[in-house]
Parts: structure tokens; sequence; C-alpha cells
């Protein structure tokens, strides 16, 4: 997505906060356990999951928003949309997150809107907060959180998925028209829909959640998929769809691969073994000589829809990107939509 006008200027960020709970599942304690072997450990190169016991996802994606809004120095009733994201269980069945965590963040007179892209939820909430600013010039500030927790008996974090295992969070990325430290300057997504099959298996359709199974096993029916012959394919569609969308958010933020000031290109939290097999070879490929590749949240885990903001909140808490410097923000989730984010540090 181009940004354009009525976007004289690409919006601002006034703050990217990630709250995390206090508790924490490790790599350790989960091989000790009998949860994962030590194959399995190695190959997700996590340390340790972000574990909440006290808080629900919403509540974290409030304690997240509440945190941002001080950083920002705004009030909740400055916000006029709120989209908020998630993947999994929200705390509470036929009710809607979105207004809570606009109610719990004082942002009375917005637009609580909910997106469900799975991972890649963080991103289609940015977008469609920019998008909206673009067909709105009275929008002048919006939210964007995620909360997602995969607590036990409903998920297991470290065993429930291939090539990547679950941490829990809240997120909040505020939005301003006007300007902040950073400005968002493209977002470019690709999507392949014929892989919704890899969470979906051959299982039959059931009218409530988890009749099937008590616990979700995404391992289950990626295994499935696997078996039927269609993993050589995805692997191609994969390659060609990350390619795609990180040279479309270089050109639509009217940059050059080679520019200088894309300095780095962060990757979203998935395994080790995932991102040195498929994701960082294929971005080595598309000679970005100034671009530094990172990999974040080897002590969280892949924090669902969150990943996009935690990893600009732990970027800029570590001091970075530097000034004029543009970061590339790779986000992936099951459907599969692939998006890439560039945000340029003022």
């Amino acid at each position: 997505m181009r940004l354009s006008p009525p976007l004289a200027e690409p919006p601002g960020i006034a703050a990217a906060v990630l709250w995390l709970p206090p508790g924490r599942s490790t790599a350790a304690e989960a091989v000790a356990a009998g949860r994962i072997d030590e194959a399995t450990r190695d190959r997700l190169g996590y340390t340790g999951l972000a574990e909440s016991t006290a808080h629900a996802a919403p509540q974290m994606a409030v304690l997240a928003g509440r945190k941002a809004l001080a950083e920002a120095g705004w009030s909740g009733g400055e916000i006029e949309m709120v989209a908020h994201a998630w993947i999994h269980h929200q705390g509470h069945d036929f009710w809607s997150p979105p207004h809570f965590v606009a109610d719990g963040i004082g942002a009375d007179k917005a637009t609580p809107v909910g997106i469900q892209q799975t991972s890649n939820g963080g991103v289609a909430a940015l977008e469609a907060c920019v998008a909206r600013m673009a067909l709105d010039p009275t929008l002048e500030r919006a939210a964007v959180t995620t909360g997602d927790r995969f607590a036990e008996p409903g998920f297991d974090r470290w065993f429930g998925d291939i090539d990547v295992a679950y941490g829990d969070c809240g997120t909040a990325l505020l939005l301003d028209r006007s300007g902040g430290p950073y400005r968002v300057l493209s977002v470019a997504s690709e999507s392949a829909p014929e892989y919704e099959i890899l969470y979906r298996g051959e299982d039959a359709w059931t009218p409530a959640p988890r009749m099937l199974n008590p616990t979700i096993s995404a391992r289950r029916t990626k295994m499935y998929f696997r078996e039927s012959g269609g993993w050589p394919r995805f692997v191609g569609v994969l390659r060609r769809c990350v390619q795609r969308c990180v040279l479309a958010a270089i050109a639509d933020a009217g940059l050059a691969p080679d520019d200088p000031s894309l300095r780095q290109l962060v990757m979203p939290r998935l395994s080790t073994g995932a991102l040195t097999q498929f994701y960082i070879p294929v971005v080595a490929e598309l000679a970005l000589p100034h671009t530094e590749i990172v990999d974040l949240g080897r002590d969280t885990g892949h924090l669902g829809a969150g990943d996009l903001t935690a990893n600009l909140a732990d970027l800029h808490g570590q001091g970075g990107p530097s000034p004029g410097s543009v970061t590339l923000f790779l986000s992936a989730g099951n459907g599969y939509t692939w998006s890439c984010v560039a945000i340029r540090r003022e």
C-alpha cells in the first residue's frame, strides 16, 4: 500500500509498547518435563516463552495501551480508532475484545474494530488504521493493539505447532497523523489462500470450538498437509511471496534495494529452524547490501499477532534504529499472508 494524499505525510508512530507478563516457561523446563525433546528445543531456538498466569489476552493489551499512552503523553479520549488483533481465545465467548480494550484505555470516542488475520493480524490492524486515516482526513490518532495468551489445557505452547512456540503478551502502537519518532512509509502484502489447509487438515467441520480435540494442535494438521505431498510447492510459494512483499514495501516507500538508508530487516519471531531454513536465505537472495537481518524474541517466543509492534518496541528500547534509517519488518500469518512494513526513524 503506497501512502498518498490525503496523507500529505506518512502517518507517525508516537509510541510502540510490548507488555510481557513476568512468568516464563523455559526450554530447559520443557525438556525436563518431557514436553519437547532436545532436537525440537534446538530447532525452536527459544530459551523461554512469556507465560501469563494472571492476565487474559485483552487485559495485557490494555496494560500495553495504557503504557503507550503515558509514553506519548496522550489521553485515551484523543484516540478515534482502536484496531485490536488476536489469534487465540480472548477470555470470553461471543464477546467483543476490541470494545473491552477501547474502554480499558479510555478511548471512549473511538470506533473499536477487531482484526483476525492470525499471526499477521498486527500488520492487518496497522493497515486498517492507516487506510482509515487516508480516507478520513479528520481522523488524527489511532491505536493498534494485540493480545494473546496460549494457556493450557486449550493450547500446548511448546508442542502445539511445528517450527514455532508461543508466548503471551499485549502490544500497543499509537498512530498520529502529525508525526512521531517513527513514520510508516509503506505496507505490502502477498497472500496464498489455498494454504489455509495447513491449519485445517482433514478435520470435520464442527458447530463449536474444540469439539474434536480438547487441545488445539496445528502440528497434527500440518503433518497431514506434509504427508499429502503439498509441502514442496508451499515452500516455493513462501519464497516468492516473501520476496515480492519485501520488494514491494521498499518500492512503495520510494526506495531501491541498495538504498543505504535501508539498515535493518527484522524477522517474525518464528523458530530458529524456520528462519535459517526458509526466511533468511529467501531474503538474502534479494541483495540488500546495507541491510542487516535481525532476529528478536528468543526469550519470548512467537507473540501471536504482536510480533510487529514487539519488534519495533524492542529495537527502540535498545536505542535504535538510527535517525533517518528505514527498518523493514517482515510478518507471516497462516492462511497464508506475508507482509512487510517499512518504518523510518525520524
